[in-house]
Formats: C-alpha cells, sequence, structure tokens
C-alpha cells in the first residue's frame, strides 16, 4: 500500500487541502458570504478539476457521457444556482470515492503481483559463483540456491538435496522433499539446504510469471454480468441526465416558475445517479476472487470462468493421476502355506529385484517401508506379461501370474502369485493408491449439489470399479484411450438434462477433453504449457481437494455480484425518490452515492478473504 499512497499523493493533497478550504468556508459564511464564496470556488476547482478535465475528455475522445460528466454536471447545476457548499462537497466526495475505488483495487492486485516481488532479480551460477542478473540466465544454465534464498528461474535439481517451501505457487504450506530430477519452479524458497538446479525456461517464461500474466489478463476477459453493467451504464447515464433536465424544466411550470428548488432537485437526481457502485464492483469481486484462488495454488484463466464454474452439475474425473497416485502400490499379502505375510512379501522382491516393471517396483517399495531384509538372488529371467523367476539362498522363486505360477487361489485380478521350489505358497494384491483428498472431494462436491461425477480411465474395469465404488462416484468409464475419453465427454453431455461439465485431468493426456468441457481443470500442470493453454483452471498442486474449493469461491462470487447489484439499484431507486420529492438535500445525496459505492466495494472485497 505504500506504493498507492506514493502515487496518488497529488490526489490526497488536494483532497486534504479542499477540506482544509471548505471547513473554514462553511464557518464564516454567516459572518462574511462573498470571502466564503470565494473559498468554497477555491475548493471546488483544486479538488475538481481533474474531474471537469476527464468528463469532458470522455465526452469529446469516446463519445460517452460517463459518471464524471454527471458530477461535473451536478456541481456546475449547484454553483449557478447558489449552493457553493453543496457543489464543492460533491468534488471532494466524488474524488474521495475515486480513491477508495483504486485503494480496493491495487490491494486485490497486490495478491497476484506479490509473485513478482518474491522472485530474485539476480541469480548465482554454480561454477564461476558469479552474480548475475536473472534475466541473463539462459536454459541450461546451472545456478545455485543457498538455504533461505528464493529460487530465480524455473528448473529441475541436480546432484542435491533438499526441502522446498512451495507455498507461493501452490498455495501448500507443507515443505517438499526434492532432489535429484525433481523440478522446482521461481520464487519458491530452499529451506535447509544448498541446491545446484539446471534452467529449464528463461525467466520470462517462469510458471511465477504466467501466473501473474493470466491473472492479470483475465481482468481484460469480461462476463456477461460485466458486459451487461458496462453496456447498462452507457445507456442509463444518458438517460438520468434525460430525466434530470425534466425534473427541472417541466415541475416549475406548475410551480409558479420555481426554477431554483428543481434545478437543486435535479443536480441530486444527478449526484445520486452515478453508477460507480455497479461499474467498479462488480468486476472487482470477480477480481478479488481471482487473486484469491490464486494464493491458494488455483489459477483461474478468466472471470468468466468464475462464471461457468458456478453452474457446474457434472465433474468427469482420469483416474490415474488424478485421483489416485501414479504408482502402483501393495494392498494385500496373503500367505496360503507355512510361511508368514512377510516371508511371502521377501520371496517376492527377491525375485523383482532386477526389474523395472511397475509392479516389481510396487512389491520393493513395500518391502522397503516394512525395512525386509533378503539376500540378491541369481539368474534372474523375466517373461514378458508373465512373470519373473531366480534362484536364491532359500530356493527358486517364481512370481507372476495364476497360470506361469500355477496357483489354485487367490484373486485373478489385481494381483501377482508366488511360488517357492515349485510351490505355491500366497499371492499379492497390487493397485491403485487414493490420494489423501480424493474422498474428501468427493464429499465435498456432494454437499455442494454437484449432481453427477464420473471416472474415466484407460485403466482395467475392476480397477476403475474399485476406485468408483470407494470414492462414491455415479458412474465409470474404462479402458480408455484419450480419444475414447472425448467420445465419454460426449455420451456424459447427451445423457444429463441441462448439463454443465467440468473435466479434471493431469494435463499430459486429457488435452482433447479439458479442451470439450465447459471447464478444463488441469491438476498439478503449472509446468505444462500445452495444460495452460487448453485448460480453464489450474490446479498447481495435485491436491484434488482444490476442485470443489474452486467451485465455492466461484459460487461466493456469484452471490456478491448479486448482492452488489440488487443493493446498489434497489438503494439507488429509494434516494432517487427521496432526491425527487424534496426530502434528500444535494449533500445527503452525495453522501448516499458515496457510501453505496463504499458498501459495494467492501462486498466485493468480502469475495477474496
Amino acid at each position: 500500500m505504500k506504493e498507492f499512497f506514493k502515487e496518488n499523493r497529488l490526489t490526497l493533497l488536494r483532497l486534504l487541502l479542499s477540506i482544509c478550504l471548505i471547513v473554514p468556508a462553511f464557518i464564516i459564511s454567516s459572518i462574511n458570504p462573498l470571502i466564503s464564496i470565494i473559498i468554497y470556488l477555491l475548493a471546488y476547482a483544486i479538488s475538481a478539476c481533474l474531474i471537469v478535465f476527464k468528463a469532458f475528455k470522455e465526452l469529446f475522445t469516446q463519445r460517452r457521457i460517463g459518471e464524471k460528466m454527471l458530477m461535473t454536471v451536478a456541481s456546475v447545476g449547484a454553483i449557478v444556482i447558489g449552493e457553493y457548499f453543496e457543489a464543492s462537497l460533491i468534488a471532494i466526495l466524488f474524488e474521495l470515492g475515486e480513491l477508495i475505488e483504486d485503494m480496493a483495487v491495487t490491494s486485490s492486485r497486490s495478491s497476484i503481483e506479490s509473485l513478482e516481488r518474491l522472485r530474485p532479480n539476480v541469480a548465482r551460477l554454480k561454477d564461476s559463483g558469479k552474480s548475475v542478473d536473472v534475466n541473463e540466465i539462459k536454459v541450461g544454465d546451472i545456478i545455485e540456491v543457498l538455504a533461505g534464498e528464493r529460487i530465480p528461474v524455473d528448473g529441475v535439481v541436480v546432484d542435491s538435496v533438499g526441502s522446498v517451501d512451495t507455498s507461493v505457487i501452490t498455495g501448500e504450506s507443507a515443505p517438499h522433499e526434492v532432489r535429484h530430477g525433481s523440478e522446482v519452479f521461481a520464487g519458491c524458497l530452499s529451506l535447509n539446504s544448498v541446491l545446484h538446479i539446471k534452467a529449464t525456461r528463461l525467466a520470462s517464461q517462469s510458471a511465477a510469471q504466467r501466473i501473474i500474466d493470466l491473472s492479470q489478463s483475465a481482468i481484460d476477459k469480461k462476463t456477461k454480468n460485466e458486459k451487461f453493467i458496462r453496456r447498462f451504464a452507457n445507456i442509463y447515464t444518458p438517460v438520468v441526465i434525460f430525466i434530470a433536465i425534466a425534473v427541472a424544466v417541466i415541475p416549475p411550470l406548475f410551480d409558479s416558475f420555481n426554477f431554483a428548488a428543481w434545478i437543486y432537485r435535479a443536480c441530486s437526481v444527478l449526484a445520486i445517479s452515478c453508477p460507480c457502485a455497479l461499474v467498479i464492483s462488480v468486476p472487482l469481486a470477480y477480481f478479488c476472487s481471482i487473486g484469491y484462488a490464486s494464493k491458494r495454488g488455483i489459477l483461474i484463466k478468466s472471470s468468466s470462468v468464475l462464471e461457468s464454474l458456478e453452474r457446474i452439475n457434472t465433474i468427469a474425473f482420469d483416474k490415474t493421476g488424478t485421483l489416485t497416485k501414479s504408482e502402483l502400490h501393495v494392498n494385500k499379502v496373503e500367505s496360503v502355506s507355512d510361511l508368514t505375510k512377510l516371508d511371502v512379501l521377501r520371496l517376492a522382491s527377491i525375485a523383482e529385484q532386477k526389474s523395472n516393471h511397475p509392479i516389481a517396483m510396487a512389491v520393493r517399495y513395500q518391502a522397503e517401508k516394512l525395512k525386509l531384509s533378503f539376500s540378491e538372488g541369481a539368474n534372474y529371467k523375466e517373461y514378458a506379461g508373465k512373470g519373473v523367476e531366480c534362484d536364491s539362498e532359500l530356493g527358486h522363486i517364481m512370481v507372476g501370474t495364476r497360470t506361469f505360477v500355477d496357483a489354485t487361489t487367490g484373486i485373478n485380478t489385481g494381483t501377482i502369485f508366488v511360488s517357492l521350489n515349485g510351490k505355491y505358497v500366497g499371492y499379492i494384491g497390487i493397485g491403485d493408491e487414493l490420494k489423501e483428498n480424493s474422498k474428501i472431494a468427493f464429499d465435498r462436491l456432494r454437499k455442494l449439489g454437484v449432481d453427477k461425477k464420473i471416472i474415466l480411465s484407460g485403466d482395467k474395469k475392476y480397477k476403475v470399479d474399485m476406485v468408483a465404488k470407494t470414492l462414491g462416484a455415479d458412474g465409470a468409464y474404462s479402458s480408455l484411450l484419450p480419444e475414447n475419453k472425448l467420445d465419454a465427454i460426449e455420451d456424459i453431455i447427451a445423457t444429463t438434462e441441462n448439463c454443465h461439465i467440468a473435466y479434471c485431468g493431469d494435463g499430459i493426456n486429457d488435452l482433447p477433453s479439458l479442451a470439450r468441457a465447459d471447464v478444463g481443470i488441469a491438476m498439478g500442470a503449472i509446468g505444462s504449457d500445452a495444460a495452460i493453454e487448453k485448460s480453464d483452471v489450474v490446479i498447481m498442486d495435485d491436491d484434488i481437494a482444490a476442485v470443489p474449493r474452486a467451485i465455492r469461491i466461484a459460487r461466493k462470487t456469484k452471490r456478491v455480484v448479486l448482492e452488489n447489484i440488487i443493493f446498489a439499484i434497489g438503494a439507488k431507486v429509494a434516494l432517487l425518490v427521496l432526491s425527487t420529492i424534496g426530502i434528500l438535500p444535494l449533500y445527503g445525496a452525495v453522501l448516499g452515492d458515496v457510501g453505496v459505492l463504499i458498501i459495494a466495494i467492501l462486498n466485493s472485497i468480502r469475495a477474496g478473504r
């Protein structure tokens, strides 16, 4: 906010000077009216000069009669009929309203621009130790980031390990462990070690810069509500001027030609009819929400996306990488012999020790997690689509399909079977591991009234159905290729009445579906150019619970916008009636108008809380 006050110091000075003039002018008005009038006019000139200039500039350059012209006509009209106090007060209050508006927008914008300030301006080259301007860093350069320093460019970690605070990008407060090959982003903080990072993007192309650019451009993409308000204001302002002229001219013909009293009321009509509250508060509500979401790891590409999110009643989810972790995991170990379950897992780990198959990796990971010790085998052989075998100090081990092992019990699907010296000894269940928040996300979507939650996957039917049942999904499609997912989206739309669908995928092989849905949501894809281009919402980490959070933000924004529209129009009509019948004085009309503006602005800011 320091920058705001610095940029607006002349406006603040003019306001302060005008107030310092209007107070003594009011005090001496009964003692020396002439000096009082001169001081009033001086205060008016100081506070209204820019308003009048901008009003006529809009009129001649844009052929537009805006709120500044309303204030100009109202204040000049007050001077004509001798209401100098009201004229100067109109200018002061209008200038104050504009200042409050600028302050609200600046405060909201700072939540997005804070990313820019958090990125370092210099980077340290690893080889030379020399610090250079961050814009001089080229793709492939290796930089050094000390503990407590922020990462200057996007890149991957090389030959180092540590913890990184990614909250500035993802909104997630928990630190992330990084090692060789881990992707990191500009603005993130190295917490406890020296990191060597190979730059993968120029500073101008970093994830943080794209967040800033997309968030800023969101304001330029108007929603239907914003466009309507703008069109409404363009028609509304000339109509109000016509009504004010009618109030000033027609009633005096039937009221003993009392033009002064009715011109006074016409000025009140002009002062109170300024559409600022609507024109400012509606886009401000969208902007505050977009800034709020971006600080919490949800990048919403435009205010029109917020409007679409609010209407979502159906969501289709990709399974692997979105609802489940990309890696397989061991979910069951059973023994059908005298061996223990740990013995069965130990035998499988020995046999799978040399394999790079995802199932082998899941078995080894489970053994490591349980801290099982085992010796290395010999004579390893792997048979594609069947299994592996090897010799060990315990005997000959075979691990694989039922027929490969000649198993007699166990589940056919999602299972590997284990034998020792030709005797079947047990089986291990392998499956997807749900992300921690998947169930929470589905429960929250259900409470939000999202009627359909469908899972789309290229995986086998039994796996998809098991995940669907666990999460309480309303339907599931399995064995889908990327193009088949698009057909599934079309099928859901065709069979769902009044369907407003979102598609949530990992942003890699789901691009056609992301583009086809009313709202495309890319998970953890801030590093993917294709995902950002095709999706409407980017969840900057892998937290699936951000999806219902984004819908809640959109719905709250819609409520705030409707509240502002109803309140502003209702209050204006009430004040307009009071002014027209002479109950509300001109300064009361101005205070009422500014009050409506301030309340609408404060309500808009609430959308970003």
